[in-house]
C-alpha cells in the first residue's frame, strides 16, 4: 500500500476524524473512504453519515466458542418500539446515517418484533435505506413474514462449515441444513438477498481448498456471495484456531479472481474476488481481517435492548443518549 499520501493523521489535505453533534453530543466519527487497491484515501462526502448497528434483543439459543457477546446472550429483553421510532426519526433528522444493520442477540428470535423494525426504517428513513439483517439461520424460513423482505439489501446467515454435522456443531444448537437452505433460497423473489458469513478457523474452513469447497456449498444451495473473516482475538480458543484471511491465498491459484482490495490504515483490510464453480455458477467472495480492534474515533453507532445508543461495540463504547 502506498504511504507517502499519509502523514500525522492527514491523509491528502484533509483529516482523518470530523467533529459531528448527535442528539447534542460532540463526537469524533471517520471521516474518509478506505484506499482501493493502494489508491490514496478520499474524503467522505458531506455531511458525514454512519452505519447504525440495532440489536432487536441480545438472546441467542446458540452458543459459539468464539462469540464476541458470550456471557450475554442470555438476555430475553427487547428493545422499545416507541424509543426506536424516537431515536430513528431523530437520526433520520440529522441525517447522520447512511445504513442500518440488524444484529443480535438473534433477530428471528421475535419475527414480528424484527418485521416491525424493519417496516419502521422504511417509514421513517425512506425505502432507500441500506438494511441488512444477521442471523445464525434458526427461523430463517420466517423470512418470508417479513412484509417487504424483498427490498432489504442482505440477510447475512452465519455458515461456518458446507458440512451440516460440523457447521451444527459451531453453534450447539440446530441450525438450518443445506437442504433447507437451498429450497428457502429457490423461493425468493431475488436469490440475491442470502449471504453466507464464514469465520476462518484451523479446526473449520482453515485452508484455500476448504474456502473453496464452501464457495461451492454456496453455488449448490444457490446463495450468490460467501463474506470470509479472520475472527477477533476474543478468548483462547479464538487465539488458538483463528486464521489470517490476508495470509491464506496465493494469488497464483487460478481458481480465485481477486477484483479489489481495501485498506483501513491500521485496522483492517479486505479483499474482493469471484470464484466459478464445478457447476459454472458464479460466486462473489469477499474476506476481511481486523488488525486493531479499537480506533480511538467513531466507525458506527449502536442501539440495543436498553435503549441507549453507543459510540460503537464493547467496553468503550460511550453512550450518546438514552430514549
Amino acid at each position: 500500500m502506498r504511504d507517502d499520501h499519509i502523514k500525522d493523521g492527514i491523509c491528502d489535505g484533509f483529516d482523518r476524524t470530523e467533529r459531528i453533534s448527535v442528539f447534542g453530543k460532540s463526537v469524533e466519527v471517520k471521516n474518509y473512504i478506505c484506499s482501493r487497491n493502494g489508491c490514496p484515501y478520499s474524503e467522505k462526502k458531506k455531511p458525514v453519515r454512519l452505519q447504525l448497528s440495532i440489536f432487536p434483543t441480545m438472546y441467542c439459543g446458540a452458543a459459539c466458542p468464539f462469540c464476541v457477546m458470550a456471557g450475554l446472550t442470555n438476555q430475553k429483553k427487547h428493545l422499545d418500539i416507541t424509543k426506536l421510532a424516537r431515536l430513528l426519526t431523530g437520526l433520520h433528522e440529522m441525517d447522520v446515517i447512511r445504513g442500518i444493520s440488524i444484529t443480535g442477540g438473534e433477530p428471528f428470535t421475535d419475527v414480528i418484533l424484527l418485521n416491525e423494525i424493519v417496516e419502521m426504517i422504511f417509514d421513517i428513513c425512506g425505502i432507500e435505506t441500506e438494511i441488512s439483517i444477521n442471523t445464525n439461520g434458526t427461523g430463517i424460513d420466517r423470512i418470508f413474514e417479513i412484509k417487504r423482505y424483498d427490498i432489504i439489501d442482505a440477510v447475512h446467515i452465519s455458515r461456518h462449515h458446507y458440512d451440516d454435522a460440523r457447521n451444527r456443531a459451531y453453534f450447539n444448537t440446530d441450525v438450518p441444513s443445506a437442504g433447507l437452505l437451498g429450497r428457502i433460497t429457490a423461493g425468493l423473489k431475488d436469490p440475491k438477498l442470502f449471504v453466507y458469513n464464514c469465520l476462518l478457523l484451523a479446526d473449520g474452513i482453515g485452508t484455500v481448498e476448504k474456502m473453496a469447497g464452501m464457495l461451492e456449498f454456496a453455488g449448490r444451495t444457490g446463495v450468490h456471495k460467501v463474506a470470509f473473516a479472520t475472527p477477533m482475538p476474543v478468548n483462547d480458543y479464538v487465539r488458538k484456531n483463528r486464521v489470517s484471511y490476508r495470509e491464506l491465498f496465493d494469488r497464483a491459484d487460478e481458481r480465485f479472481l481477486f477484483t479489489a482490495s481495501y485498506t483501513d490504515f491500521e485496522f483492517c483490510n479486505c479483499r474482493d474476488g469471484v470464484y466459478v464453480t464445478s457447476e459454472g455458477k458464479l460466486v462473489e467472495f469477499y474476506g476481511k481481517e481486523t488488525m486493531k480492534i479499537t480506533p480511538g474515533y467513531v466507525r458506527g453507532f449502536v442501539y440495543g435492548p436498553d435503549n441507549i445508543l453507543r459510540t460503537g461495540f464493547g467496553k468503550d463504547a460511550e453512550d450518546i443518549a438514552e430514549m
